[in-house]
């Protein structure tokens, strides 16, 4: 299915690896012209031949002076920008006394701010292309708050606050604001956590996974793709109707009704 989005300008925050580098991967698939964004640069050709074609930009998005000249380079090298997918930061798992101030801030200045400021410096960038998409990546945490990810749990839910707040302001200027919720995706990130909410305790990995996996309805794992295809959809004109969703891409695995 050809979803329309070629020739348009695509960054993508948090790009390198995972589902950020999935996303990456399927908006060059449509023939988007794509940047990618890490707070290291990175070497795309090595990364997957299928991004030889698009741009590596350095950035930490908690900057604010960084996204903004993030923004400057990116229109500079491709004429525009369209479409702006938000994926830096992490899950930071924890109860409420073992997450300090300063982790708790840092985490919020990544997720919040950072998404905060990219909508800042791009909107009138895709104002001038008379429209646009603006999606978040916002882990499962956010709905399902859990005092083993109270970090988590709070930045997420200001994120899914974030979205529909926004979502208000720029749907009249033809910018579409939604978020793509994942839950039990294998990435980098969540091989490197406790699975089912606990420590390894002498279970092989496999046995670990199906248990993670058996709480998911469809019974595997999600991968990366199952995000980068719900976020093409999203940026592309076949979503032109969906403004302000929370959009989950999780097997089933989310009970909640909203």
């Amino acid at each position: 299915m050809d979803l329309g989005l070629s020739g348009k300008v695509a960054l993508v925050t948090g790009g390198t690896s995972g589902i950020g580098l999935a996303i990456a991967k399927r908006l060059a698939g449509e023939k988007a012209a794509v940047a990618v964004a890490s707070r290291k640069p990175a070497d795309l050709r090595a990364a997957d031949p299928d991004l030889a074609d698009a741009k590596s930009f350095a950035a930490d998005v908690s900057d604010p002076a960084q996204v903004a000249r993030l923004i400057d380079q990116v229109v500079a090298a491709f004429g525009g920008l369209d479409i702006v997918v938000s994926n830096a930061g992490t899950h930071v798992p924890g109860r409420y006394d073992e997450v300090d101030s300063e982790t708790l801030l840092r985490h919020f200045t990544t997720k919040v701010s950072g998404a905060w400021e990219l909508a800042r410096a791009a909107v009138p960038a895709m104002k001038k292309r008379g429209g646009g998409r603006f999606i978040v990546i916002i882990g499962q945490a956010g709905k399902v708050p859990q005092a083993n990810a109270i970090a988590s749990s709070v930045i997420n839910a200001a994120q899914h606050a974030f979205v529909k707040s926004l979502s208000d302001e720029l749907a009249p200027h033809r910018i579409l604001v939604n978020a793509v919720c994942p839950t039990r995706v294998k990435t980098p990130l969540t091989q490197a956590l406790p699975l089912y909410n606990e420590v390894y305790l002498g279970r092989s990995l496999e046995q670990q996974e199906s248990k993670w996996g058996a709480q998911v309805p469809l019974g595997r794992w999600g991968e990366p793709d199952d995000i980068a295809n719900a976020v093409a959809f999203l940026a592309s004109d076949r979503a032109g109707f969906i403004v302000g969703a929370n959009i989950d891409v999780d097997g089933g695995h989310q009970r909640s009704i909203f």
